[in-house]
């Protein structure tokens, strides 16, 4: 009897997790639960849509599913014959998120974007327009940094560092950065081993600085180094 290959690919956002989990969903041999439910993103954890996706899989399974565990068991249960089974999340979408990360059945693949204040940016625009989609490239829409926005810009960037610190402590994780997957040559031994083939984005536009779409982005920057720096001394003083 096969066993399938679990994975789960952890983000924070925007940092080209769409557009991998995209590429993993077109072999034919990976399941995503896109392929079986409309689970949009392959993000099968969602505050607002994880009911609705539940409701999906005990029609699937004819099964009850009662929690976000026994969603994700289900889902990989249901795919135990696939060569390779797996989705997308984020830590603050898991109640424990340090036991799931534990699980030593699956394999995490995590990817984070190493330009912090690109990120935040890209946050901020998405918030502004109300859409967390984007393909790659310059935005259209340029973003201002007012001071009315710096608890806004604040709570996203200490959602980012704390992502982060969970991310880069995931056991064995494959660790990615969105700098390295928009490469034309990148290259990652530890993704292709566990999927037995080279993985790489077919057309891979290079990250867009936020620097390109920030009226004031030299202001902004500077608002974020500062930022991080009381950040790190809060944490240090709370040790």
């Amino acid at each position: 009897m096969t066993s399938s290959k679990k994975f789960c690919l952890l983000t924070f956002g925007r940092a080209g997790s769409t557009a991998l989990i995209n590429l993993l969903q077109d072999y034919p041999d990976i399941m995503v639960p896109n392929k079986q439910i409309d689970c949009q993103d392959n993000e099968l954890v969602h505050h607002r849509r994880s009911r609705k996706y539940a409701k999906a899989y005990e029609q699937l399974c004819a099964c009850r599913i009662n929690s976000i565990d026994e969603l994700i068991g289900c889902f990989y249960n249901h795919n135990a014959q696939s060569p390779y089974c797996g989705f997308k999340s984020m830590p603050d979408r898991h109640p424990d998120f340090r036991q799931f990360m534990s699980r030593k059945d699956i394999r995490f693949i995590t990817l984070v974007r190493a330009d912090i204040p690109s990120t935040v940016s890209s946050f901020m625009l998405a918030m502004a327009h109300g859409t967390w989609r984007r393909d790659g490239g310059t935005p259209d829409q340029r973003w201002t940094f007012t001071p009315d926005q710096r608890d806004r810009v604040l709570g996203n960037l200490i959602y980012i560092q704390q992502s982060l610190s969970l991310l880069r402590n995931v056991p064995g994780a494959i660790s990615l950065t969105y700098e390295e997957l928009c490469r034309p040559d990148f290259n990652n031994e530890a993704l292709n081993t566990f999927f037995a083939r080279e993985i790489r984005l077919a057309n891979p536009k290079p990250p867009t600085s936020g620097e390109k779409y920030v009226t004031n982005w030299d202001e902004f920057c500077s608002f974020i180094r500062e930022a991080c720096l009381q950040i790190q001394k809060k944490v240090r003083t709370s040790m």
